[in-house]
């Protein structure tokens, strides 16, 4: 669903309309009017049917939800004509007819196109994106440090398949027999129930404390020297016998290394800025005129807990 900023106001309940709005005599079944769009009455009763019938009026008591209903439907007949006028496709099969289902379609092509631009843009002017991402780098170098990492060997016993005091027992059995001075990877491929690092002999990659399991990442990033083998560590679903292969000390990332990870984070918020900036501008049009007698009158102004009205119950909608 396509979310937008409100814009609507209801005078008896929320202040006067913004500003940048004007009054204007308005046929009584049009809401709002732009150079792009017409919202009526039947639009947003259209959009009220999407909601199950027995909380439609409550619904409609809701000042916010009935604004936030309507700037949803502003935005998106806006876009969707906009979209016409642009000769954007949506990328499948447009719904047949010019209902809501239609505009939705069209706007959200609408806004694909306009982020797609704003990539384009973007990329044409990379050169100076890349001496922003150097200035980034230069002021926020601690943010590029990489953590500290170890690399283990590593030989898991699955608890669930044997359970707690027979996995403890095979685990230290594996233990002793590596501590009598069998070799590591052998009685990996021998005991281990894990048959991804069992085939490698238990060898795992580099890693980082946040990637383990608390109980279990404290344990390993525990061990100080090289070749240390402690008691058997439980973890979530098995035992684990840990051998430290080596620990990596933290260490800053040079630029080369970062700049892509720094240049997308500039230009997701280059095109979120595009995006929006079409967005407000649609908030903003001097020439929207808004009927806002008409609108606040979709507000029912009862409380839904003290009075519903009869039938309610059953599913049946108010009379208007």
């Amino acid at each position: 669903m396509i979310r937008f900023p409100l814009l609507f106001a209801f005078v008896a309940t929320i202040g006067l309309a913004a500003s940048s709005l004007y009054a204007a005599e308005l046929p009584a079944n049009v809401l709002a009017k732009s150079r792009w769009m017409e919202l009526t009455r039947a639009d947003y009763d259209q959009a009220l049917t999407r909601l199950p019938e027995n909380l439609r009026f409550e619904f409609s008591t809701s000042p916010r939800r009935v604004q936030g209903l309507l700037n949803n439907l502003l935005l998106t007949k806006t876009l969707a004509a906009q979209a016409k006028v642009h000769g954007t496709r949506p990328a499948g099969t447009l719904p047949k007819g010019s209902g809501i289902d239609a505009d939705k379609a069209l706007a959200a092509a609408e806004l694909a196109r306009i982020e797609a631009d704003a990539t384009k843009a973007f990329a044409a002017q990379k050169a100076v994106y890349e001496q922003k991402a150097r200035e980034i780098y230069a002021l926020e170098r601690k943010k590029y440090v990489a953590p500290e990492e170890v690399r283990i060997s590593d030989i898991a016993i699955s608890i669930k398949d044997r359970g707690d005091d027979a996995a403890l027992a095979r685990a230290r059995e594996a233990r002793q027999k590596i501590i009598a001075g069998a070799d590591f990877a052998a009685v990996a491929r021998e005991y281990s129930d894990d048959p991804t690092s069992r085939e490698k002999g238990g060898a795992l990659p580099f890693v980082t404390a946040k990637a383990l399991t608390p109980d279990y990442g404290k344990a390993v990033f525990a061990l100080t020297k090289v070749g240390d083998i402690p008691e058997p560590i439980k973890g979530a679903s098995a035992y684990h016998v840990v051998r430290l292969e080596e620990r990596r000390a933290p260490r800053q990332q040079p630029f080369e290394y970062v700049r892509d990870a720094i240049m997308r984070d500039l230009e997701k918020r280059y095109v979120t800025e595009q995006r929006d900036a079409r967005i407000q501008a649609i908030h903003s049009d001097p020439e929207l005129q808004v009927n806002q007698a008409a609108i606040d009158a979709l507000v029912n102004r009862v409380d839904p807990k003290l009075q519903k009205p009869r039938g309610a119950q059953s599913g049946q909608v108010a009379p208007k």
